[in-house]
């Protein structure tokens, strides 16, 4: 149970690490093409960090 719970939390702080670079990316000078694709690895940044955070907090929590 431990290293599941570790497993998820580590998932989560990677998610935030990407969601974070990906996040920097976007706001810079980058072409339109690649834009769409930025914003596509955001959503599922975002949507992992949902969902490996919320998995975590109801592991730690039980």
């Amino acid at each position: 149970m431990e290293a599941l719970i570790l497993l998820m939390v580590s998932v989560c702080l990677l998610s935030l690490y990407g969601l974070v670079y990906v996040s920097i990316r976007l706001v810079g000078d980058v072409r339109s093409n690649e834009r769409t694709e930025f914003r596509n690895s955001l959503l599922i940044m975002l949507v992992l960090l949902l969902v490996s955070g919320t998995t975590a907090i109801f592991l730690i929590m039980t």
